[in-house]
């Protein structure tokens, strides 16, 4: 009777310890396309940013990295955002699920030509944000991407061309990662729709943005905001419960903000 009222607890226990958690068992979780992810869902026992409360699962997926005999199992998640007929914001998140000896090398916030770029930390402590723009953005899905795309399709969902892309990159020692790229659709903020393909001509990229007003002006808020998020990504890689309630909605970066008057003066060219 012992046995089994511990077997019980057991159980209980691990319900308790993985109610939410993305992957149970180093395994992804099973899930509907589209299923909401509830308000205390974890990766690898890492905090989510909520945001409005509006993320939608469309993949989970597990993989391994290894080197130098070592071996040990990453998550990454994917989530989207509609609301209507609009495409609001998509996020992915990668994160180990089991402590290990690991580190993690590169350089993310090496790149010159971001709209924002914030690094604190650094080698294997890696802390960093940017903020960029991606052209020709699910220009051509495959996957799990293949599948939302024709669940957008069939639901009339209409898909910016051009996305900005804040990312978050914090790595740690024992094989710790928690990285984030959150994705947000400009033409919510009131933006027109900039379907420009190259990369280096869209009216987003830096030498041109930084020129529009509002444009930015947005950027400006956007990189306040991201600011106070990569903040938290040391108390999120402490998985701390806590470390993301205070983040807002990015779409409330520009209340009470005057827009900016697009009007400015031009260079004459003969």
């Amino acid at each position: 009777m012992k046995k089994i009222f511990t077997l019980i607890l057991s159980v209980l226990f691990t319900h308790v310890i993985f109610a939410g958690e993305l992957f149970p068992d180093l395994k992804p979780r099973p899930f509907n396309l589209g299923d909401k992810l509830e308000s205390d869902a974890t990766i690898g026992g890492y905090a989510i940013w909520q945001g409005e409360g509006k993320w939608r699962i469309f993949e989970l997926e597990k993989s391994q990295a290894t080197g130098g005999g070592e071996s040990t199992s990453l998550g990454m998640a994917r989530f989207f955002q509609t609301e209507g007929k609009q495409w609001i914001a998509g996020m992915e998140i990668r994160s180990n699920l089991q402590s290990g000896k690991l580190y993690w090398p590169g350089d993310p916030c090496k790149r010159e030509d971001m709209l924002f770029k914030l690094q604190l930390g650094s080698g294997r402590e890696d802390n960093c944000v940017t903020i960029n723009h991606i052209a020709r953005y699910m220009s051509n899905p495959s996957g799990k991407s293949g599948e939302l795309y024709a669940l957008f399709k069939d639901q009339g969902i209409d898909l910016p061309s051009t996305v900005l892309r804040i990312q978050f990159t914090r790595n740690g020692q024992s094989s710790k990662m928690l990285h984030y790229i959150i994705d947000i659709n400009p033409e919510v903020m009131g933006f027109q729709r900039e379907s420009e393909p190259e990369w280096g001509r869209n009216p987003w990229n830096k030498t041109m943005s930084f020129n529009d007003p509002a444009k930015k002006q947005f950027i400006e808020a956007l990189t306040a905001w991201a600011t106070t998020f990569v903040k938290q990504m040391d108390d999120g890689l402490r998985q701390k419960p806590e470390a993301f309630t205070g983040i807002v909605s990015w779409r409330t970066i520009m209340n009470g903000v005057v827009k900016a008057d697009n009007t400015k003066t031009k260079v004459a060219l003969d």
